[in-house]
């Protein structure tokens, strides 16, 4: 018997815990040896009252005893070893086995006995089966708690209210340990902590009881002890609140009834199961405030934008009126002040003309006029508009497609110009002087899904389309930047001396304004290298 079974205790995650008991010295050792050959925990003793305060102080897995000792019989003591723990599997040793020495100790929660003489191989296998018996009975227990918890805990789910969720969890906790109000107190970092109650009508919680909670989140531990509250004193209970070991909160329960251990290990494992419903609750909350705020924000940031470029048109447009009045009485050198003075106010113009078409893509005020477009009218007419700008810049401007490759486009003429115009002047922009711009245009039905072609890719449902590329040669995009171009007020330089300027509203209007004829943009750009804007466009609008 000296070889170790390694499988012996596989069922556990620790070797199994056995109390050997007889008063014969001989047996009771040769048997515990035998066990702690086989990779058992053994404690012997040769007296039952002192195997009944082993009993007091460890957790055994099993009693291996004798039934006739002379302090105390294997029964008396298998009974009272129940009673402290009534999961212990017990083993009666007996020479004389009859019908009614079986019955009492079926009485008492004897599992199996051993009748002797027996041989210590046979006293292993028992020992080896009752075990295997227990930690079945045992996962079956567990298992069944555990899905009874779920099944309570499936209430959580309901909502994510958070005061819902407080009364929720009381009144599942009530069926559980019958409490008549609880308490829980949400802490994260960085915050103050946050108490919330089961139910308005409870009573209201004194430094008591908050201090009593703080303490329960301190220790990670549940407490029971008594507190008063509205003057009566309670029984109470608190949990440490977990959600994947990191600690959230505490919660008080009351209750009537003494708790048993295992009641109290089955309110653990509900309450993780609350506190996560918790900590979903508090996120959502957390979300929903947060998009509060930004709409409130973007409520304020529209209005403003509405009050400023309703305010500013007037006065502006009296400026720039007169001075082209007074551009085109005046001689040089005054004539060159008012040049700087009109091209200023021009752009002022552009800026609030850009924010006031943003605000009507948010308000949906914006309305599409369609109409048949020849495309190459159109961009020769856009082209020859911004060709001013580049010549005084020394870039050229030019249109690589032939016209008559090019078709007819059924959309919102003044739009699609504001689209063209937006990518050239921001094309302009970033390209350094000497620099090239050139615009393409092609005309083609889509058949394969994704399209793909050396200016765009991307997904667009079958059929007649019509793009039109903005190339330019200048300082390129970022890679990190590109998916936040088309986001309103981005810029990519954000330092206040940024060499560019510009307000980060035209690439976000060009998307709009596209996106309402069911339109799409796509951007290729490498940094240093330049950048190229296409935009796809029905050929027969929405």
């Amino acid at each position: 018997m000296t070889e170790r079974q390694p499988n012996e205790a596989s069922e556990y995650s620790r070797a199994p815990a056995i109390l050997v008991v007889d008063d014969d010295t001989s047996i009771c050792r040769y048997c515990a040896k035998a066990l702690r050959n086989v990779g058992y925990q053994v404690i012997d003793t040769t007296s039952g009252l002192v195997a009944l305060d082993h009993l007091r102080h460890q957790v055994f897995d099993l009693l291996l005893t004798d039934i006739k000792m002379p302090e105390m019989s294997g029964l008396e003591l298998a009974r009272q070893a129940r009673a402290l723990n009534p999961g212990l599997a017990v083993i009666i040793m007996t020479g004389q086995t009859t019908l009614e020495t079986l019955r009492e100790a079926v009485q008492q929660g004897v599992t199996s006995y051993l009748s002797k003489p027996f041989e210590i191989e046979e006293m292993r296998l028992t020992v080896a089966q009752v075990l295997h018996q227990r930690a079945m009975v045992l996962q079956k227990v567990k298992l069944e708690a555990i899905v009874h918890q779920l099944e309570l805990s499936s209430a959580f789910n309901r909502t994510l209210s958070l005061s819902e969720l407080c009364g929720e969890i009381v009144r599942v906790t009530n069926s559980e340990i019958g409490c008549q109000f609880g308490y829980f107190l949400l802490q994260q970092p960085d915050e103050s902590p946050r108490l919330l109650m089961g139910q308005a009508s409870h009573p209201q919680l004194n430094e008591a009881g908050w201090q009593l909670l703080q303490e329960t989140y301190q220790q990670q531990q549940p407490i029971q002890t008594t507190l008063k509250l509205a003057e009566a004193d309670h029984n109470v209970i608190t949990f440490p609140l977990r959600v994947g070991g990191a600690m959230i909160g505490s919660a008080l329960f009351d209750y009537t009834e003494a708790l048993p251990s295992a009641q109290i290990e089955g309110m653990m494992l509900l309450l993780n199961q609350a506190a996560a419903a918790l900590n979903n609750a508090q996120l959502f909350t957390r979300v929903q405030e947060a998009n509060s705020r930004l709409q409130e924000l973007d409520r304020l940031k529209s209005e403003f934008i509405s009050i400023t470029s309703h305010e500013l048109r007037t006065p502006l447009a009296v400026v720039l009126g007169y001075g082209i009045v007074i551009q085109e009485r005046s001689e040089p050198p005054i004539r060159t002040y008012l040049d700087r003075l009109v091209e200023s106010a021009q752009r002022m113009k552009e800026i609030i003309d850009d924010m006031t078409h943003l605000r009507r893509l948010d308000t949906r005020q914006t309305e599409l006029q369609v109409e048949p477009i020849v495309l190459d009218e159109l961009l020769y007419e856009v082209i020859d508009q911004m060709h001013g700008l580049a010549q005084k810049k020394s870039q050229t401007l030019s249109l690589a497609t032939p016209p008559d490759a090019l078709c007819t486009l059924y959309a919102d003429r003044a739009k699609i110009a504001l689209v063209l115009m937006s990518l050239l002047s921001n094309a302009m922009k970033f390209t350094p002087a000497e620099g090239m711009i050139t615009v393409r245009a092609w005309c083609e039905t889509v058949q394969a899904v994704p399209y793909e072609h050396a200016y765009f890719k991307g997904t667009l449902q079958p059929g007649p389309w019509v793009f039109v590329s903005v190339s330019d040669s200048g300082i390129g995009i970022p890679e990190s930047h590109l998916q936040r171009i088309f986001e309103r007020f981005y810029q990519v330089a954000q330092s206040l001396t940024r060499e560019y300027g510009g307000t980060g509203v035209g690439l976000a209007l060009v998307q709009g304004l596209v996106a309402l004829h069911n339109g799409h943009v796509w951007v290729q750009s490498e940094e240093g290298r330049g950048s190229t804007f296409t935009v796809a466009l029905p050929q027969r609008g929405l």
